[in-house]
């Protein structure tokens, strides 16, 4: 069966990456974001639309990347039984590439910081 995904202009993306017949995974740039996020949408829901919906459209939701990284970290820690929703794996190996480099920049950044906090004292 094809799956309808929604298309918003305000949430442009390649393609849906992972979908397991309710979650749908996607990389995209959001409005005027200077870079890519993960986006998410359940296709099943209380109404046919799925959710997030507004005002009768389907929309997807920007996930944190914090929470981006558990997800995607997760999916990729069991590869094994989760390949088969892996509709591009090009796609879901980027993503996990995006999120895995900026929990690096995070980190670093807040090493920094405690850092330079420490050495007040």
């Amino acid at each position: 069966m094809q799956q309808d995904f929604p298309r918003p202009q305000n949430y442009p993306y390649k393609d849906v990456f992972y979908f397991d017949g309710e979650i749908a995974l996607i990389k995209g740039r959001y409005k005027d974001s200077e870079s890519d996020s993960i986006g998410m949408r359940w296709m099943v829901g209380e109404s046919e639309l799925g959710y997030p919906s507004t005002f009768g459209n389907a929309m997807w939701m920007v996930v944190p990347d914090q929470l981006a990284g558990f997800i995607l970290e997760g999916i990729f820690s069991d590869l094994v039984s989760l390949r088969k929703n892996i509709r591009d794996f090009q796609e879901f190996m980027d993503a996990l590439d995006l999120i895995r480099d900026r929990k690096i920049i995070s980190v670093n950044s807040t090493r920094t910081s405690e850092s330079q906090h420490l050495r007040g004292f």
